[in-house]
This record gives structure tokens, sequence and C-alpha cells, in this order.
């Protein structure tokens, strides 16, 4: 299978320009909230697709992507 050239739609290149700007921002906003005692915090990107698909959702349903296991099929 060819790789894919073109490059993705919905999605933003951030150039190194306005990523030095964003490290710096972030930096900043990091070392503000160290100052009043918080710590770090990292979560997973992902969530269980049962939680995402309550019948609650309506259109916003319709954006989730699935990842699925490498036997899984898409239904």
């Amino acid at each position: 299978m060819a790789l894919v050239k073109k490059p993705v739609t919905g999605m933003k290149d951030i150039l190194p320009e306005e990523m030095q700007i964003r490290d710096y921002v972030i930096g900043v906003i990091k070392e503000t909230y160290r100052s009043f005692g918080f710590t770090p915090l990292e979560t997973p990107c992902m969530e269980n697709i049962g939680n995402l698909c309550s019948k609650q959702g309506g259109e916003n349903e319709k954006l989730i992507f699935k990842v699925l296991k490498r036997v899984e099929k898409l239904k």
C-alpha cells in the first residue's frame, strides 16, 4: 500500500516561530501553577467508547474517532 502524501484536513501545523511563543506561554502558565502548589498531571487522550456513546451525544457522536484492535472489524 502506498503512503498518502496529502496533509490531513482539519489539522494545523504549528511553525517554529509560533511554537516558540506557545512554549513560552505554556511555561509561564506552568510556573504560575507551581507557585501556587499545583503539580503536573497527564491523563490519557482516549476514553472508553461506552462512556462516549451513551445516546445523549446527538450530533457530537459523529465526531468520535474509534481506535480498533488489530483483529477488530468496524461495525
